[in-house]
């Protein structure tokens, strides 16, 4: 049996069983397919619990240790009943060199069928952004609130958000950013205050939590809305001057340094 690998999880499964030749040696009997290959449930134990006849789970995200092993468990995550009807789940993607964190609403189509985020005319703008101020995609983190899309491309349900919310909590705490992006209404609502206008919030630094989060437009809104690409632009300078620490440095967060 192959092995899947997980998009997002940056490594790889355990490789082919090395038998040395010629050594004179009796090999060893080979285990069973059993033996080689646990469960799923004995390789990433269910990390959520759910009551008879709920169909929305409580995920305990606090036993994950770093980013990997929680991206394999959003891929193979069953809490909710968006898992019936996604084709990959999106856990997020990237690193932390820029310490800074990207957050959408959930994933597209396009998303839905490679398992990446931001991967449609969305991304193609934030790409262009971040490009355009000298940072690679692959510098920050990007990831959703939801981790798998909802059926039609429809807005994530508020059960969908809360069954979703440890697992973006827990990547935030694993991954210590300067700053939270939040794009959109949706994801801003979900991370930073239930009431907010992504029109009044936007291109704002705000402390919650003891992390610094600042709003964004989202990119797939530009797309509908030419106006707001200005905007989006203009929060896009505005971050990058952002202090990268809270330690009196004077380091920006596109200011180039790793």
């Amino acid at each position: 049996m192959m092995r899947r690998r997980v998009p997002g999880a940056g490594g790889r499964g355990p490789g082919n069983d090395e038998g040395g030749r010629g050594t004179g040696r009796k090999r060893p009997r080979r285990p069973s397919s059993s033996s080689r290959h646990p469960a799923p449930d004995t390789l990433h134990p269910t990390p959520y619990t759910r009551h008879p006849g709920d169909n929305f789970a409580k995920v305990d995200a606090s036993r994950f240790k770093d980013v990997a092993e929680l991206a394999a468990a959003v891929s193979a995550c069953r809490a909710c009943p968006l898992s019936a009807t996604r084709k990959n789940a999106v856990p997020g993607e990237g690193g932390g060199r820029k310490g800074i964190v990207l957050v959408g609403e959930a994933p597209g189509a396009k998303e839905d069928a490679q398992g990446r985020p931001f991967m449609g005319q969305a991304g193609k703008i934030l790409n262009g952004l971040l490009k355009k101020h000298g940072v690679l995609r692959e510098e920050v983190f990007i990831t959703n609130v939801v981790k798998c899309r909802p059926p039609k491309n429809r807005p994530p349900k508020p059960a969908e958000v809360a069954a979703c919310r440890p697992y973006i909590e827990r990547q935030l705490e694993l991954l210590g950013p300067a700053v939270v992006c939040p794009m959109g209404n949706s994801a801003t609502r979900a991370l930073l205050d239930p009431k907010a206008n992504i029109t009044n919030v936007h291109g704002k630094a705000v402390e919650r939590g003891g992390l610094v989060f600042f709003p964004l437009y989202h990119p797939a809104a530009t797309l509908y809305n030419r106006k707001l690409l200005k905007g989006l632009e203009e929060d896009f300078s505005s971050l990058g001057k952002l202090p990268r620490g809270r330690t009196g440095t004077q380091r920006r967060l596109f200011s180039g340094e790793g």
